[in-house]
C-alpha cells in the first residue's frame, strides 16, 4: 500500500509541476501486431519459418513459428507549437516459446523508440523529420512474410518532402556496431492509380583493424587486447571490407479490384553477396539481380487471389565463379464464405541451384507446399481483416542435394520426405 502511495505523490508532483507547454493536450496512439500459433504432424513435429525459411520460401500460411510473438506500440504527441507537432514512439517486442508453460524464457526489447516532428518547415507541413530507434519504411510482402527493403536501425531521417510532383525521402542508419546505410527514395506519380519509387541504398563497413607485433606480442589495435605470439606465428593483417550497393525501382499499378507490384533490385558488393538492401560486412563481392511481382486481385464475385513470383541471380567475384539462382511462386486464393468466414488455399514452390567452375554437380534445394485453412475475422471481404483465427493443413515436400542441409524438415527427417501438419494460428494488427 505505501507503495501505491507514493506512485500516486510522484504523478500528482509531476502534473503540478509540468511547464506552461503542456497546457496542450497530449494525443496518445496504440498500435501493435502479434501471431501465436499451434501445430503437430505424426511425430510431434512442427516444421515452421525457424527450420530451414519454410513461411519465406514457400508461403507463412499453416508454416509459421508455433511460438508466440508481438510487438506493442505507443506513439504521443506530447507538444504543439504552431503548426509543427511533436511525438514520441516506442515499441516493445517480445517472443515466447512453448518449452516454458510459465513464460519465465521470454525475451523483450526495444524495436522502436524515436521523436518525430512533423510540419517543422513553412514551405511543406506533410514533411516530417525524425530520430532515435526506427522502421524506416520498411516494405513487405505479406504471404511470405518477406521484408525486400528494410534499412531499420538507429539514425535519423527526412520523410515526405515535396519535390516536384513526388516526395523526396532521406535516412543515415547505425546498424549493429560496425556498419552505416544511407538511403534515399523518390517517389511520384505516373498516371492514374500508377506510381514509380526510385531508391538508392549505399552501405558503409567499418573496417577492422590490423593485427600488429610489439616486442614478440601479437596487438589488436582495435581492442587492446595483448597475445604472445608463437614460434612460428605470424601477424596478420585486416582483410578487407567489402561495402555495399542497391539501386530500386518499384512500378505500383492500382485497378479495379486489385492491385499490382513490380519491383526491380540491383545490388553490388556485401548487398549483392547477401541480397540484402542494408547489408552488413561480408566476406565476398557479388552483382545481384532481384526482381518481384505481387499483388491482390478479384477474380469475380466473393474470389480473390494474391500472389507473389520473384527471381534472384547473383554472380559472385571468387575463385570458384559461383553462381546462384533462385526462384519462387506463392499462391494464395481466397473466397469468403459468410460475414465473418473465408476459405484459403496456398501452394508454394521454391528452388534455388548453386553453380560452381570446379563443381559438375550443381547443388540444388526445392520445396513445395500445399495449404488449406478455415479462417474467422471481423470482415471476410477485407484480405488485411484481422484478428484472424485460423484452422489449417499444411503438406509440406523438400528434395535437393544442398550440402548445406537448407532443404530439411525438423531434426532427424531427410531430404526428400513429405510431411503433413495441422494447427491452428491467429494473427492480428491494430
Amino acid at each position: 500500500m505505501k507503495k501505491v502511495n507514493l506512485l500516486l505523490v510522484a504523478v500528482v508532483a509531476a502534473s503540478v509541476s509540468a511547464p506552461a507547454l503542456a497546457e496542450y493536450t497530449p494525443n496518445a496512439h496504440f498500435f501493435g501486431y502479434m501471431r501465436a500459433g499451434v501445430g503437430f504432424d505424426k511425430n510431434g513435429g512442427y516444421n515452421t519459418q525457424g527450420l530451414g525459411g519454410v513461411a519465406n520460401k514457400v508461403g507463412r500460411l499453416g508454416s509459421e513459428s508455433d511460438a508466440v510473438f508481438g510487438e506493442l506500440g505507443l506513439g504521443t504527441d506530447v507538444a504543439k507549437v504552431g503548426d509543427t507537432i511533436w511525438t514520441v514512439n516506442m515499441m516493445l517486442g517480445m517472443t515466447a516459446g512453448d518449452s516454458d508453460p510459465g513464460n519465465w524464457s521470454s525475451s523483450y526489447g526495444f524495436r522502436q523508440f524515436n521523436v518525430e516532428v512533423k510540419g517543422l518547415f513553412d514551405w511543406d507541413k506533410d514533411a516530417l523529420l525524425w530520430m532515435g530507434k526506427r522502421y524506416v519504411q520498411r516494405e513487405d510482402i505479406h504471404i511470405t512474410d518477406t521484408y525486400y527493403y528494410d534499412i531499420s536501425g538507429t539514425g535519423f531521417g527526412l520523410e515526405n518532402v515535396s519535390l516536384g510532383s513526388g516526395k523526396w525521402s532521406a535516412a543515415y542508419v547505425k546498424r549493429a556496431s560496425d556498419y552505416h546505410v544511407f538511403d534515399t527514395r523518390y517517389s511520384f506519380p505516373l498516371w492514374d492509380g500508377a506510381s514509380l519509387q526510385i531508391g538508392e541504398t549505399y552501405t558503409l563497413n567499418k573496417k577492422p583493424a590490423d593485427t600488429v607485433s610489439e616486442n614478440n606480442y601479437k596487438v589488436d589495435l582495435e581492442k587492446g587486447i595483448f597475445t604472445k605470439l608463437k614460434d612460428d606465428e605470424k601477424v596478420s593483417k585486416a582483410p578487407d571490407v567489402v561495402n555495399g550497393n542497391t539501386f530500386s525501382l518499384e512500378f505500383t499499378q492500382g485497378f479495379n479490384g486489385g492491385w499490382n507490384k513490380t519491383v526491380y533490385m540491383w545490388m553490388k558488393g556485401a548487398s549483392g553477396a547477401t541480397t540484402e538492401v542494408g547489408a552488413s560486412r561480408s566476406n565476398g563481392d557479388a552483382n545481384a539481380h532481384k526482381i518481384y511481382n505481387f499483388g491482390e486481385t478479384s477474380l469475380g464475385g466473393d474470389f480473390h487471389l494474391f500472389h507473389q513470383v520473384d527471381y534472384t541471380y547473383q554472380k559472385f567475384d571468387d575463385k570458384d565463379n559461383t553462381k546462384v539462382q533462385e526462384y519462387r511462386v506463392v499462391l494464395r486464393p481466397w473466397l469468403k464464405l459468410t460475414q465473418m468466414t473465408r476459405a484459403y488455399v496456398e501452394l508454394g514452390h521454391y528452388a534455388k541451384s548453386t553453380a560452381q567452375d570446379n563443381k559438375a554437380e550443381h547443388e540444388n534445394e526445392r520445396m513445395q507446399k500445399a495449404t488449406v485453412a478455415y479462417a474467422i475475422t471481423p470482415d471476410a471481404g477485407n484480405f488485411w481483416s484481422r484478428p484472424e483465427m485460423r484452422f489449417f493443413v499444411t503438406w509440406l515436400h523438400v528434395d535437393g542435394n544442398n550440402k548445406g542441409g537448407n532443404a530439411t524438415f525438423t531434426s532427424g527427417r531427410k531430404t526428400g520426405s513429405t510431411d503433413i501438419t495441422v494447427g491452428a494460428q491467429v494473427e492480428a494488427w491494430w
